[in-house]
């Protein structure tokens, strides 16, 4: 079993029956970083634990001899890659680049396994008037290359 998969079974077996979910586990020459999260944001004693975890379940080899250990939880600047991380983000503005290039933006309404549903606000040019139309969008998941969230600090009081 590769080391990725390995870790992302021993997280999964971590965080099983908690609200806590398995974003990404990247394995470097030097490093491997699980990334986790939680509905209402992850906390840092959930990252301990499962850093610990790994440890004590990974001590018997040398992968910490060769890696550096970092549990954290995904940047606001990195790209949504899992269904709940959508899910957490539904109501927020998000920009969605698709793999034919289009940049999708607008509100998140909803996610599932399959879609994204946004409401988008186009700048519609009829004659010398432009005015502004509501859409709502489907887009697929197999057609999405990233997805981030927008956030607006001019909105916080």
């Amino acid at each position: 079993m590769a080391l990725n998969d390995q870790i992302q079974s021993l997280v999964q077996e971590k965080i099983a029956g908690t609200e806590n979910f398995l974003v990404e586990v990247k394995v470097s020459p030097s490093k491997v970083i699980v990334l986790i999260d939680h509905p209402q944001g992850i906390k840092i004693e959930d990252c301990v634990a499962v850093s610990r975890f790994l440890q004590e379940k990974l001590d018997t080899t040398d992968v910490f001899e060769k890696h550096e250990l970092e549990v954290g939880s995904p940047g606001m600047e990195e790209p949504l890659k899992v269904l709940q991380q959508y899910i957490k983000r539904l109501g927020k503005n998000v920009a969605v680049t698709t793999f034919d290039g289009m940049r999708h933006t607008g509100i998140l309404l909803s996610a599932d396994a399959n879609n994204i549903q946004l409401e988008e606000t186009l700048i519609v040019k009829t004659g010398k008037k432009k005015e502004k139309q509501i859409q709502n969008s489907s887009i697929p998941f197999t057609n999405i290359k990233e997805t981030k969230v927008i956030f607006s600090f001019n909105k916080i009081i």
